[in-house]
C-alpha cells in the first residue's frame, strides 16, 4: 500500500458550487477509452452504518487498489427516460424520472 494521494483546492482558492472532497480508499480502477474510473469506498459514518461507494470519473489515474486518496470532485447529474410507476398499496400510477449522479475529479 502506498501513501495516500491527495488532491485540495490550490492555495487562495475555495471550493465553488457543486465541488466535494472525497477520501476514501480505492476498491478498482478501470479505463474506458481516455477516461479513468475509481471505485471509492469511503469510511462510514459511525459503527452502525454501511460506508458509501462512490466512482470518480478521470482523466488520469487517482491511484492503485489499496491507497487512500483524497480528491477534489465537481457533483453532476442527468435525468434519464422517464417511466410510469404503480404504488401497490394505492394502485395510483405516476411519472417518475430516474436521476443519475456524477462524480467527477477536478484536474488542473
Amino acid at each position: 500500500m502506498s501513501d495516500a494521494a491527495t488532491a485540495a483546492p490550490k492555495a487562495g482558492r475555495q471550493m465553488g458550487f457543486n465541488q466535494m472532497m472525497v477520501r476514501g480508499r480505492v476498491e478498482e480502477t478501470r479505463r474506458h477509452g481516455n477516461t479513468s474510473y475509481t471505485r471509492v469506498l469511503c469510511p462510514a459514518a459511525d459503527e452502525y452504518s454501511r460506508p458509501q461507494t462512490l466512482e470518480i470519473r478521470s482523466k488520469s489515474r487517482l491511484g492503485q487498489k489499496g491507497d487512500t486518496i483524497t480528491q477534489l470532485c465537481v457533483v453532476g447529474g442527468y435525468t434519464r427516460k422517464a417511466f410510469r410507476a404503480t404504488d401497490k398499496e394505492t394502485g395510483e400510477t405516476a411519472m417518475v424520472t430516474p436521476v443519475d449522479h456524477t462524480v467527477d475529479a477536478v484536474e488542473d
